[in-house]
C-alpha cells in the first residue's frame, strides 16, 4: 500500500482544522476560519514551488511572488494571540484560571491554527531560501531568510494595523502602495523588528532540531 506523502498529510491537517473551526469556532473567534485559510495559502504555494525543478524558471518566479505576497498571513496568526484577552480567563472568586470548557476550546483552536501555520511556513521559507542560495551560490545563508522574514513582518503590520489583506496587493496595487508609503514611523519599525526576531528565533530552533536529527 502506497504511503501518504507529507504534503497530503499537511493538507489533511489544515482541512480537518478548517472543518473543526467552521463547526466549533464561535464569535468572536470565528475570524480564525478566514485567517487559518489565508495562513495555509503560502504553504500550498510552497508545495507547488517544490515541484518546479529550476529556480530560474518564470513559473517559479511567478509562484514565488504570489507566495511572498501571501506569506505574511502565516506569522500574522501570532498576533491573533492577543484575542485571548477576550476570554476573560480568571475566576475572580478564587483568583485562579477558569476551567470553562468553552474558554479552553477557543484557546485550543487558536493555538493549533497559529502553531500549525507558523511552524510549517517557517520550515518552508527555509527550504525555499536554501534552494535559491544553492542556485545562486549565496554563501551567507541567513541573509535571504532574514530579508524574507523582515518583508513578512512588514506584511503583518500592514494586515494588523492598516487592515489590508494580501489580495489588495493584486486587486488595487496603486491604492495599496500609497498606504505603504505613508505608514513608516518608529512604532511601526519597532513592531517589525520584534516580529522579525520572533520568526528568526523559530527558524533557529527548527534548524537545531533538524541538526540534532
Amino acid at each position: 500500500m502506497q504511503s501518504i506523502s507529507m504534503q497530503w498529510k499537511i493538507r489533511g491537517f489544515f482541512l480537518v482544522d478548517l472543518i473543526i473551526l467552521i463547526f466549533l469556532a464561535k464569535s468572536p473567534f470565528n475570524f480564525l476560519i478566514l485567517n487559518t485559510f489565508l495562513g495555509y495559502i503560502p504553504i500550498e504555494l510552497a508545495f507547488q514551488m517544490k515541484k518546479i525543478k529550476s529556480v530560474k524558471s518564470w513559473l517559479f518566479l511567478l509562484i514565488f511572488i504570489l507566495w511572498l505576497g501571501f506569506y505574511p498571513n502565516a506569522p500574522y496568526l501570532m498576533t491573533d494571540l492577543f484575542h485571548l484577552s477576550l476570554l476573560d480567563p480568571h475566576d475572580f472568586s478564587n483568583g485562579l484560571l477558569s476551567n470553562s470548557p468553552r474558554m479552553w476550546l477557543d484557546f485550543g483552536l487558536l493555538m493549533v491554527s497559529m502553531f500549525g501555520a507558523l511552524l510549517l511556513s517557517t520550515y518552508q521559507l527555509n527550504t525555499i531560501s536554501q534552494r535559491i542560495n544553492q542556485t545562486f551560490k549565496i554563501k551567507l545563508t541567513w541573509i535571504l531568510p532574514t530579508i524574507l522574514m523582515l518583508a513578512s513582518a512588514i506584511g503583518v503590520y500592514i494586515g494588523r494595523f492598516l487592515r489590508i489583506h494580501s489580495l489588495y496587493l493584486f486587486l488595487t496595487p496603486t491604492w495599496f502602495f500609497k498606504q505603504i508609503i505613508n505608514m513608516w514611523n518608529l512604532r511601526m519599525l519597532f513592531f517589525v523588528a520584534i516580529i522579525t526576531i520572533v520568526q528568526l528565533a523559530v527558524l533557529w530552533l527548527l534548524k537545531q532540531i533538524k541538526t540534532a536529527d
